[in-house]
């Protein structure tokens, strides 16, 4: 009986091992995967390269930067996380708890905070693009940027200096 139940033991100590050890490279993969799936969708919208070739050119932009990426979209995965268990705790495993109206206030708040998080996460994308492409010392076409975001911009103020963003220890 002791050599059954210490094989056991092993047994389910390696199973428990390896659910972490794969728990844990699943994680890395879906991290690394959604860093470079974002960073593909921002140079699809700024340079002329859609699918595969948009993937590419983003798999070449965070070499060097891939752990900077990585942290950030953790943190993005994260608060998404959050507050879905918040808004899942409150709004809808709310119970009687909390009125309808506390419900529904937590909800739209909750709702809020999530459009504000994934806006902030579309303009710290597009700024780690430039980040990346001047970490390469790649050329930052701003003819290009400023055909694509005149509509947005109104009238354009050329820039009286062109600025490096070398000298800044990013």
């Amino acid at each position: 009986m002791l050599t059954y139940y210490t094989v056991f033991l092993i047994f389910l100590g390696l199973a428990f091992f390896s659910s972490l050890v794969i728990s844990a490279l699943f994680l890395v993969v879906h991290v690394y995967m959604t860093a470079l799936w974002h960073l593909a969708s921002v140079v699809s919208v700024l340079e002329p390269v859609y699918g595969f070739a948009a993937m590419k050119k983003s798999y070449e932009l965070l070499k060097g930067k891939t752990f900077m990426a990585c942290e950030m979209v953790f943190i993005y995965l994260a608060l998404c996380g959050v507050v879905s268990e918040v808004f899942g705790e409150v709004v809808v495993r709310g119970g009687e708890d909390h009125g309808i109206f506390a419900r529904i206030v937590a909800g739209g708040f909750l709702v809020g905070v999530l459009v504000v998080v994934n806006l902030i996460v579309l303009l710290v994308q597009s700024v780690f693009y430039y980040v990346c492409k001047s970490f390469h010392r790649q050329e930052i076409d701003k003819s290009a940027l400023h055909d694509h975001l005149g509509g947005y911009l109104g009238e354009y103020v050329p820039l009286k200096s062109s600025i490096q963003m070398e000298h800044f220890d990013i």
